[in-house]
């Protein structure tokens, strides 16, 4: 029924011409939204398997480098659910420290520690907001925001929403222009 959505919005709303129709400039936020979060996936898949290359490649972690592209790919599939996913990524490669050398596990939390760390203050924020064109203190605030109106639904809907907002926000905008105030008439 996205035809008939859209032909039902452009009626509605028509576009000026030259410019992109409502419906499709939140697709393009949406699809926009689904780019950030595959690269932010990338990016701590890859940091998550380097880090336990590393561990394993110092003698931290013994073999660990054996199973850093294993550790790395769960990491980054994991980082696909916002909160909980940073620690499900942690979680296979602690317990495997923690059956093969006990103290390779402290090692191991704390590089996952740091990379999450890392992803919740400079990250997610600065992909996402270049992604969404949104300042990546407005990604921290929706995300917060959807967490304590909705709680983790919320969190999951908040940069969407946030992405298909700023959409219409552009949108309307080119659609008003406002007068000049003259203060002594």
């Amino acid at each position: 029924d996205l035809p008939r959505l859209k032909s039902a919005v452009d009626r509605r709303f028509p576009p000026a011409p030259g410019t992109t129709p409502l419906v499709e400039r939140m697709e393009q936020a949406l699809a926009s939204y689904v780019k950030g979060q595959l690269l932010l996936s990338l990016i701590i898949g890859t940091s998550s398997g380097l880090g336990v290359w590393i561990l394993g490649l110092t003698g931290a972690l013994p073999h660990g480098g054996n199973y850093a592209l294993l550790f790395g790919a769960w990491a980054g599939i994991t980082e696909l659910i916002p909160y909980v996913g940073p620690w499900l990524g942690a979680l296979p490669p602690v317990l495997y420290a923690l059956v093969t050398h006990p103290i390779s596990a402290l090692w191991v939390a704390l590089l996952y520690l740091g990379i999450q760390q890392l992803e919740g203050h400079l990250v997610v924020p600065n992909v996402m907001g270049r992604s969404l064109r949104l300042h990546p203190l407005l990604v921290i605030f929706g995300l917060l925001a959807g967490a304590e109106i909705y709680g983790f639904p919320g969190i999951l809907v908040a940069l969407p929403l946030l992405a298909a907002g700023r959409a219409a926000w552009e949108f309307f905008g080119e659609r008003i222009e406002l007068q000049q105030w003259n203060a002594g008439a």
